[in-house]
């Protein structure tokens, strides 16, 4: 009956030692550099609509931020590339636009390649850096990414 005792007072112990766990509400520190996520796709007439969210992670405000981005069928060809403008990206700021890619059926594709960033500049940051520093995510159905 002892032994369980000190068992119990132990496993207590270290319960109350162990961090606890994060939470969902809790928010995640921003990360440094640019990133690009692909959030949503959605059929709009003839075309695919893509919503796009881009964050400057960067201490300085971005003048340009834009993206060179290839599409791929469910055959692995390549279907359109075109360049995704987001224009100014205040520094620390998340952005969300949307963009239609045009003659493009949304369910017919497989891929979406962030082929490059095309453009990214400000104060003190130049295009490699945002290159060096460029991160992306995705939450929808198909592959996204470099």
């Amino acid at each position: 009956m002892r032994r369980a005792s000190l068992c119990m007072v132990s496993v207590l112990a270290l319960a109350t030692l162990s961090p606890a766990p994060a939470t969902a509400t809790e928010e995640r520190p921003a990360s440094a550099g640019l990133s690009l996520e692909l959030n949503k796709l959605e059929q709009n007439g003839a075309a695919c609509r893509a919503t796009m969210v881009a964050v400057n992670g960067f201490k300085a405000p971005l003048d340009e931020a834009a993206f060179e981005l290839v599409t791929f069928d469910t055959a692995g060809l390549i279907g359109l590339m075109t360049v995704l403008d987001f224009g100014v990206l205040p520094a620390g700021k998340t952005l969300v636009r949307r963009f239609d890619l045009p003659q493009t059926d949304c369910a017919a594709l497989s891929r979406i390649l962030v082929n490059a960033v095309a453009r990214c500049a400000g104060d003190g940051i130049a295009l490699e850096q945002c290159r060096a520093q460029f991160t992306t995510t995705n939450r929808a159905a198909i592959d996204f990414g470099r």
